[in-house]
């Protein structure tokens, strides 16, 4: 739920996760972002090759023994004999998880948060990431009335979409801010857990 119980700090964190294809099966990363540099190593997408050829794996051009002068080429491989080759797997949008701090019952950023989301709000407006769209999903935990979390999770998405476009200029057609309240727990087995009180963010590509 977004609320804080009895002898827990008046302010509720909320943490901020970059997802990758699934929503549901998010993951906490080692090391939280900290700087702006943090912030676009996670959520760059892997860069081309330098040389700007595509990378080809799993496929071998076998070179064979040379053939006599006067015998014929070899025949062609049945093309029942040929291994089918492996379909590629999507590559997976970067993604990270940080805390935002929001103060109590509420969607209102605390100072602690506004300092995080500067980092995340250069970031977003540097070369690297310029050219990308985010989507923040807010999460909470599983305690309390499933109607008020859904609502209180979707305010909180969109206070940090807010804060980031009137701070940083960032587009509002770059950020789309949705809600899920209780029903991707990151923690199933803790409900109440804090891990569980969160927002993804994810690159929707450019």
């Amino acid at each position: 739920m977004g609320t804080v119980r009895v002898l827990r700090p008046v302010f509720a964190g909320l943490a901020l996760l970059l997802a990758c294809g699934s929503l549901a099966a998010a993951t906490e990363p080692t090391v939280a972002p900290t700087t702006t540099e943090d912030f676009i190593r996670a959520l760059r997408p892997d860069t081309p090759p330098a040389d700007g050829k595509p990378r080809t794996r799993g496929l071998a051009l076998g070179t064979g023994a040379a053939a006599e002068p006067a015998a014929p080429p070899p025949a062609p491989a049945s093309p029942a004999a040929a291994p089918a080759p492996a379909a590629a797997k999507p590559k997976a949008a970067p993604r990270i998880s940080f805390q935002v701090e929001f103060a109590f019952n509420s969607a209102e950023l605390t100072p602690k948060a506004t300092g995080i989301l500067d980092e995340l709000g250069r970031a977003l407006t540097s070369p690297e990431l310029a050219a990308y769209r985010f989507q923040l999903t807010g999460h909470t935990d599983g305690v309390g009335n499933p109607d008020y979390n859904l609502a209180l999770s979707k305010r909180r998405a969109a206070s940090v979409r807010d804060y980031l476009t009137r701070s940083f200029g960032v587009s509002p057609g770059r950020l789309v801010a949705i809600g899920r309240g209780a029903q991707q727990l990151l923690d199933p087995a803790n409900p109440a857990s804090d891990a569980n009180r969160r927002v993804e963010i994810v690159n929707l590509g450019s």
